[in-house]
């Protein structure tokens, strides 16, 4: 009886080999290891690959330029901080639209504050 509990162990359920399947299509055996996005996903991911690209590019040419510049002077710590500064003013940038007049009657009072009506 051994032998066939043994049996049973090695059979899987259905669920558990349809899951293996969809986990095998997935990862490639050959070359890159994840399937590249198709169809709509590709079309989501692209205009964020390509800011990302021109972002980088930038960064480069700042650097570069910088390096040039300082002639053997030149650290990754100086992108670092550059980089830090970008991410802390689009942080004060959201703050600032997220905390402003959002509310409606806020919205007209502030409206009528141009006009020269007093509220």
């Amino acid at each position: 009886s051994s032998s066939s509990l043994s049996a049973k162990q090695r059979k899987k359920s259905v669920a558990a080999m349809k899951k293996q399947q969809r986990k095998q299509a997935l990862t490639a055996s050959k070359g890159r290891r994840t399937i590249q996005a198709k169809g709509r996903k590709l079309m989501e991911t692209k205009p964020i690959q390509n800011a990302t690209k021109a972002i980088n590019k930038k960064n480069e040419i700042l650097a570069s330029a910088k390096a040039v510049a300082a002639g053997n002077t030149f650290f990754l710590n100086e992108i670092k901080e550059k980089g830090n500064k970008e991410i802390h003013r689009m942080n004060q940038s959201k703050v600032k639209k997220e905390t402003g007049s959002n509310k409606l009657s806020s919205r007209l009072k502030k409206q009528l504050r141009k006009m020269g009506r007093d509220v």
